[in-house]
């Protein structure tokens, strides 16, 4: 009943006017079908949670299952056909890597010293996993672990100015692991705790990277992205002792940063989208450039919890994650298609 009703609103939607989203450069076209599991998987996702891109245009799905087996991966891929219905063609779900019965929380594509892409995925339940793109873990440079350090895992990434993987610990510690990208094996360095000054972060939810390879991290409780360098050591703010280089977005809980050039996206959990752009005043080097929240009558079918959003390669699209706030209403992905015409 439930996937019935999530048809009846999309083909309800597909014969209603465009819905528009947004303002400024940053004007969108609501596009609730460009990109959809195939229906016996999608039936049952409880929660979608993150969204990649790799060098070659194909977007990486990550979510969480209902009733987990094998048949039911954490990770889909779609093809990015912009000129072609669907504008995300869905490809296949991925290899034994990407199967687990926990809770997949962060979802990147990071680049290996040797140049190739991996996979890195997160769990909640103390594994991490990096893994080719197909999902294999049999190649250099690709491990599955499980350590007690992670009580409840929420991101990684993987800074190319870095030696090692960082994996943060959000909702428990509030604590960023190092691991060794060769092996997977534990540095038994750490770095920060729960709270809101120096070093600190409150559910420190997603992680990105910088174009200067700068580490982001999305401190959700505390409603700020904070910079930490490339060796994860905080990145101190000139305006004061013990301050981070930081960036305020008041009024949103950002799950996440995604950057691309000049210009970056931030999901927030409570029904918004923000965008920054780049700025030489300010010392992080960004600043908000414009957010808008989803209306009231998207918010009422489920499009309201924003876990995860990402650029396509052509800048042309953001593809979203829809994590399910609401028990009576499934989790979906949905395209938002720039307006404009030139892509950003």
């Amino acid at each position: 009943m439930k996937l019935f009703t999530l048809l009846l609103f999309l083909t309800l939607f597909c014969a209603a006017e465009p819905i528009t989203l947004g303002s400024g450069d940053w004007q969108f076209e609501f596009k609730p079908n460009a990109i959809q599991l195939p229906r016996e998987h999608a039936e049952l996702v409880q929660d979608y949670h993150g969204i990649a891109v790799d060098k070659q245009g194909r977007v990486y799905v990550g979510y969480y299952t209902w009733k987990a087996n094998k048949e039911t991966r954490a990770v889909a891929r779609f093809i990015y056909q912009p000129d072609q219905t669907p504008v995300f063609k869905f490809d296949k779900l991925l290899g034994n890597a990407s199967w687990n019965k926990n809770r997949l929380h962060g979802l990147n594509i990071v680049t290996m010293p040797n140049g190739q892409e991996r996979l890195l995925l997160v769990y909640n339940k103390q594994q991490v996993i990096l893994s080719d793109l197909d999902g294999n873990t049999s190649v250099e440079y690709s491990f599955n672990i499980t350590d007690k350090a992670f009580k409840k895992a929420s991101d990684g990434h993987y800074s190319p100015k870095a030696k090692n993987i960082g994996v943060y610990d959000g909702y428990a510690s509030n604590k960023l692991h190092e691991i060794k990208p060769e092996d997977g094996g534990m540095t038994g360095h750490s770095h920060g705790k729960k709270g809101k000054g120096y070093e600190e972060t409150n559910t420190a939810h997603g992680m990105g990277v910088d174009p200067n390879g700068n580490y982001v991290v999305a401190d959700r409780g505390n409603k700020r992205l904070v910079w930490r360098n490339p060796d994860f050591s905080p990145m101190a703010s000139e305006k004061g002792p013990n301050q981070h280089v930081q960036l305020a977005t008041p009024g949103l809980e950002v799950c996440n940063v995604q950057f691309k050039d000049d210009f970056a996206i931030l999901p927030c959990l409570n029904s918004s989208l923000a965008f920054l752009k780049k700025s030489n005043s300010a010392e992080c080097g960004y600043e908000l450039d414009s957010s808008f929240k989803m209306p009231q009558e998207l918010i009422k079918e489920g499009f309201d919890g924003i876990h995860d959003a990402n650029f396509s390669i052509d800048n042309k699209y953001v593809i979203v994650a829809v994590w399910q706030r609401k028990r009576n209403i499934p989790p979906t992905l949905f395209a938002l298609k720039k307006l404009g015409s030139e892509s950003k």
